[in-house]
């Protein structure tokens, strides 16, 4: 899980002080106007790192980005959507983002009478283990800092209309 520690940021430190001081109507206009601004970013960097059609479909169409006054969470793969083929995307998104391991199935086979060694090698249709994931961590370590930065501008701009109708 990648985030940003607010401890060494004193202006998130700010930021989330005063979310949390805000007016009701204040803090949902500021978690609305967030939420449009990081969802259409969140989904294009996850869409630039995504190299196959089957990565499109189970990690970038469901990227998701959920605002709160304490956080911005960035999600993707977590849907409970059949796809065509019958799998969920929650059940496909770990082996799409971080690989699956090759299997060898390794047993004897026998045909008219003679015995041989059967060397079977599965889940070739997913790609290599990467540790690091290929896709959704990929994006999220590039688009956290812009992320945070659009937060903080959107907070501030929101707060200031505020003051102006005031």
């Amino acid at each position: 899980m990648l985030s940003i520690d607010v401890r060494s940021s004193r202006e998130l430190q700010a930021l989330i002080l005063s979310m949390r001081q805000a007016s009701r109507e204040v803090a949902k206009i500021a978690r609305r106007y967030t939420r449009e601004m990081v969802l259409p970013e969140w989904r294009k960097a996850v869409a630039e790192h995504a190299e196959t059609r089957v990565d499109h479909i189970v990690l970038v169409d469901s990227a998701r980005a959920t605002v709160s006054n304490q956080d911005v969470r960035l999600k993707s793969g977590q849907l409970a959507r059949k796809l065509k083929g019958g799998g969920r995307v929650h059940e496909l998104s770990k082996a799409r983002e971080f690989g699956m391991p090759t299997r060898v199935k390794e047993y004897t086979g026998r045909r008219g009478g003679k015995t041989f060694p059967v060397r079977r090698t599965t889940t070739n249709q997913l790609p290599a283990p990467v540790k690091g994931g290929r896709v959704v961590y990929q994006a999220a370590a590039s688009i956290i800092p812009r992320i945070a930065a659009v937060w903080v501008q959107t907070v501030v701009r929101t707060f200031a209309e505020a003051v102006e109708k005031e």
